[in-house]
């Protein structure tokens, strides 16, 4: 299966200690897919319980990891998500 090409990169402000002692300074978004967003519609659990599920799959992160996430680190990555819902040449260049 192949991906979109089009993936953000999120420096965090505060790192993570995963589970297994790895350390997450840096998560990487894969841009989502129309299965992501049907998926997201058929997941149980409130809006922002199914959110946080969407963005860790597109992170390549579990529901576990997403919950070790600051509120601000957090905020990055639903804004990197947004930036995808825009057309691709109105999509601000990574800094």
């Amino acid at each position: 299966m192949s991906f979109p090409a089009s993936t953000r990169t999120i420096k965090l402000f505060t790192p993570v200690a995963l589970e297994g002692g790895a350390e997450l300074n840096v998560v990487h978004m894969r841009e989502p897919l129309v299965r992501d967003r049907i998926a997201h519609a058929k997941d149980r659990g409130n809006e922002e319980e199914k959110e946080a599920r969407m963005i860790a799959q597109l992170c390549n992160l579990s529901e576990q990891d997403i919950w070790l996430l600051t509120a601000a680190d957090y905020a990055q990555l639903t804004d990197a998500f947004n930036v995808f819902m825009l057309p691709p040449g109105e999509r601000p260049k990574e800094s």
